[in-house]
């Protein structure tokens, strides 16, 4: 009986041990938790950086398509006065054409000398 207590552990060494290795397991969860909390702020952090990024160039595009914009109304424009303008001289070519055949109807007829 002797040498059974020496060969094979008491229940009280089990429940040792088993205490020992559930502190163990505690603690090695306790620093994977940890570790796991600094990876996901550390990627809550570059998010928001990108985040920042994103806001930044979804302001330059608004800007640039506030300039498109207003250089299509100003396109719209240049066509518009262009249209008026190639009536105009079309009226202004009738008219002096008029202008020329009334002149060579009332004046003499220079001849040459």
């Amino acid at each position: 009986m002797a040498d059974e207590l020496t060969t094979k552990p008491t229940i009280e060494t089990v429940l040792e041990r088993i205490i020992a290795f559930e502190n163990r397991l505690t603690s090695r969860f306790d620093q994977f938790e940890t570790q796991v909390t600094k990876r996901f702020d550390s990627v809550d952090e570059r998010f928001a950086k990108v985040d920042e990024r994103f806001a930044k160039v979804d302001e330059r595009l608004a800007k640039v398509d506030e300039r498109f914009d207003r250089i299509d109304n100003e396109i719209d424009r240049v066509a518009s006065v262009v249209h008026s303008t190639k009536a105009e001289m079309l009226t202004l070519r009738a008219d002096f054409r008029e202008l020329r055949a009334q002149l060579r109807e009332a004046l003499p007829v220079l001849q040459a000398s």
